[in-house]
């Protein structure tokens, strides 16, 4: 144990060899790998090897200081260039390290600078990237810009079906990029086109135009899919309603003349050819109306029937609009055309227009009767009142249903003037039994001749008689008792007229006769009243009641009668001319 513990306390190699002399090197070098490595090799030699290794290593010394002497005398210049490198790189080693001391503290404000640049120029950088956008992507930018002005033109040239193609693809583009401002511009500018677009096909249907075009508006309408199919129909009725209503207006100018002064037949014959021509047009547009939209709508859409059944009530309803408009504006101006003969070719226009009409379910011939009846009524009253006023005119009565005497006989013509020729004026001519028979037995249309001798007569009955030839065009059966109710009345105020003029005759004479003229003359006079009175009540009125009857509604009559009863009116009017007569002196 004694002997393990002194052997770990003998020093090492290195530390004998530091501390045996001054000029041994210090122990760190002593301890380097090559230093170590040299003293292990000495460890590991003999006695005679240890002897003799300080003279092979002065040998070796005094080599290498040879050697060395010979490098340096023959290397110097290198040398003297090493040093002189040295000494300028160390130099510059110097300038360098201040350089980068200078570098160092100078950083921060650069790196300062570089932030602040970089925040300024952020904006910059922003555009410049987007006008290198723009500009990369300039043909697509134009296209999509374009769009607005192509669609413009489109609807300018009625290129419908690229106009909403243009529109489809903005509204794609729109979808497609919510957010983008331009976009969503070019989509409103779309927009507003396709706007106008639709105002342009509405007016389509408020112009003239065939089938083929109405079907191609109406077929953009519904792919612009702006309006329900209910929608559009009301719309096309609408837009085809005006168009009609101006062309209906347009037939108003056969009513110029009107307003200045015409005769009647003149006015008659304008308010018919006004009728006719407003016929025509009314025919032609609803037809069109009617056939364009069963064409379009009705026939499209038959599979769907809650749809079908709404078209077809609002055509309906257009169809019962129109034909109610035809006749009132009928019901209006029928009155004012009277005439028979032209009621008679408005009766056989209309009844055409309606059958044809029948086969599209719009037959109003029923309607018509009514309307026409009246209008007959009408005219052929006011014809009789007139005819009368016109023998009342005759007799110089002011107000023929207020006859007042003449204050003086040289005011008015003589009988003798006023009713007969000068032919005749001393024995009027008076009709016999076998006259009565004769006439009660003739053609109920061939005037009895005796009417010719009195020329007031013969007016009042070629009037009567025009107005019943014109009835004989257009003769409503249910008008007979109507129009014999009328003709007794007008024969009443005739009679009336006449009794009151022959009364006013009697009374002046019998006034002035002794300063005015003989009594002989007055005598003739006041016959010729009397026989005036007498072919008025015996032969006028009967036959002119017979051509009415007989005539024209084959009503005969039997014993000189009717079998329609005379008025009480014409009755009693009649039996106070035939008392006039009976009480009139021999």
């Amino acid at each position: 144990m004694l002997d393990g513990s002194q052997d770990a306390e003998l020093p090492t190699l290195p530390e004998l060899l530091a501390s045996s002399s001054k000029d041994t090197p210090s122990p760190p070098l002593l301890t380097s790998p090559e230093a170590a490595s040299y003293i292990s090799r000495l460890t590991t030699l003999s006695l005679e090897q240890l002897e003799t290794e300080p003279t092979e290593l002065s040998s070796s010394s005094a080599q290498l200081t040879n050697a060395l002497t010979t490098l340096c005398y023959t290397s110097y210049p290198t040398f003297l260039s090493l040093h002189a490198t040295t000494s300028t790189l160390s130099s510059s080693i110097d300038a360098l390290s201040s350089s980068l001391s200078s570098l160092l503290s100078a950083l921060p404000d650069l790196e300062s600078s570089a932030r602040s640049f970089a925040q300024d120029s952020r904006s910059l950088l922003a555009s410049r990237r987007k006008a290198a956008l723009v500009l990369e992507h300039h043909d697509k930018l134009h296209d999509v810009l374009s769009i607005p002005l192509l669609l413009e033109t489109s609807v300018r040239n009625h290129n419908y079906a690229d106009a909403l193609l243009l529109a489809q693809h903005a509204s794609t583009l729109a979808s497609r990029f919510p957010s983008n401002p331009l976009v969503q511009s070019v989509k409103a500018d779309c927009d507003a086109r396709i706007h106008s677009m639709l105002a342009q096909l509405l007016r389509v249907l408020h112009e003239q135009a065939k089938l083929p075009a109405l079907f191609r508006a109406v077929g953009f309408l519904r792919k612009m899919d702006v309006l329900s199919e209910q929608e559009l129909a009301l719309a096309f009725l609408s837009g085809r309603s005006s168009y009609l209503d101006g062309s209906l207006r347009a037939v108003e100018v056969e009513k110029k003349g009107l307003d200045s002064e015409g005769s009647v037949e003149r006015e008659r014959e304008i308010h018919a050819r006004y009728l006719k021509r407003y016929v025509d047009a009314w025919r032609e547009g609803v037809h069109d109306v009617v056939t364009q939209y069963t064409t379009i709508f009705l026939d499209r859409s038959q599979d769907a029937d809650s749809t079908f059944t709404t078209l077809l009530v609002l055509l309906t309803t257009f169809t019962t609009l129109r034909v109610r408009q035809l006749l009132d504006l009928l019901q209006e101006t029928l009155p004012l055309v009277a005439d028979p003969s032209l009621l008679s070719s408005l009766l056989t226009q209309l009844t055409y227009c309606a059958t044809s009409f029948a086969r599209v379910g719009m037959d109003f011939r029923a309607a018509l009767g009514p309307l026409f009846v009246q209008a007959v009524r009408v005219g052929v009253t006011r014809e009789f009142g007139d005819a009368t006023d016109s023998w009342s005119s005759v007799l110089e009565l002011d107000d023929p249903s207020k006859a007042r005497p003449r204050p003086a006989s040289s005011t008015r013509k003589k009988p003798s003037r006023t009713f007969l020729p000068s032919s005749v004026a001393a024995a009027p001519p008076l009709p016999t039994p076998a006259q009565l028979s004769a006439i009660a037995s003739s053609a109920p249309n061939t005037p009895p001749s005796l009417l010719a001798s009195y020329p007031p007569l013969a007016l009042y009955t070629n009037a009567l008689l025009s107005t019943l030839n014109g009835l004989r065009l257009l003769a409503p059966a249910s008008l007979l008792g109507d129009l014999l109710a009328a003709l007794d009345a007008a024969l009443a105020r005739g009679a009336t007229d006449l009794l009151a003029y022959a009364r006013s005759v009697v009374l002046s004479d019998r006034t002035n006769g002794a300063t005015t003229a003989s009594a002989d003359e007055a005598k003739r006079e006041e016959d010729i009243v009397r026989a005036v009175g007498t072919v008025y009540a015996k032969v006028f009125v009967p036959f002119v009641r017979r051509a009415l009857a007989e005539g024209v509604y084959g009503v005969k009559i039997l014993g000189g009668e009717s079998d329609v009863e005379v008025s009480e009116e014409l009755r009693r009017t009649l039996a106070e001319v035939q008392e006039w007569l009976d009480n009139s002196p021999e």
